[in-house]
C-alpha cells in the first residue's frame, strides 16, 4: 500500500488528476490481496514441494 501512495503521488501530476489518498489506499489493498493469493500458486508450481498448492 505504501508503494501505491508513492505511485499515486508521482502519477497524479503526470496524469493531471488530483492526489486522493483514500482511493490509493483502496487500490493498494485490492492489489495487495490479489498478489497475496496469486504469488503462492505461482511459486508452488515452480518448485516441487509438499505444500497444498503444488498438488
Amino acid at each position: 500500500m505504501i508503494f501505491m501512495f508513492i505511485v499515486g503521488f508521482i502519477g497524479a501530476p503526470l496524469t493531471q488528476s488530483s492526489y486522493d489518498p483514500v482511493t490509493l489506499l483502496v487500490v493498494g489493498a485490492i492489489f495487495g490481496f490479489l498478489f497475496s493469493l496469486i504469488i503462492p500458486k505461482i511459486t508452488a508450481h515452480s518448485v516441487k514441494d509438499d505444500s497444498v498448492y503444488s498438488k
